[in-house]
């Protein structure tokens, strides 16, 4: 668990640290500025501490059996249960960066099959007998 100061922060000072956090990775315009981000502001091992957190809320959604997510991310039933916890008290940020992964992978989706008709019936203006998909 990353190390943190006892003395406690005032509530303002806080605040606009977090504000200043999440400002900068708005600003963030591509993978590999979030990338390079990442690996300067966080160790390998609050990264992947982060990364398992964010995949383990992203498979128990999708109702992934959970001894699956252990063995898969190497995780205890323990940690699953606390991390299940932590996203339900957080569900709508999860699931604000949830929904735009979905809505992506169906416009990617849609993008496929519209690019196959194209093929097929481009193909098919043609004379030419285009295989069915």
């Amino acid at each position: 668990m990353p190390q943190i100061s006892k003395r406690i922060l005032k509530p303002e000072v806080k605040k606009d640290l977090l504000d200043s956090l999440s400002y900068t990775i708005k600003e963030l315009k591509t993978k590999k500025d979030v990338d390079s981000f990442l690996s300067s502001a966080l160790t390998d091992t609050e990264r992947i501490m982060v990364a398992k957190r964010v995949l383990t809320a992203f498979l128990l959604r999708n109702n992934v059996e959970e001894k699956k997510i252990g063995d898969t991310l190497k995780l205890t039933p323990s940690t699953i249960t606390r991390l299940k916890m932590w996203i339900d008290l957080r569900r709508e940020g999860f699931d604000l960066v949830f929904n735009k992964l979905e809505k992506r992978s169906r416009e990617n989706i849609a993008k496929q099959i519209f690019y196959k008709v194209l093929n097929y019936s481009i193909k098919a203006a043609f004379g030419r007998i285009p295989k069915p998909f």
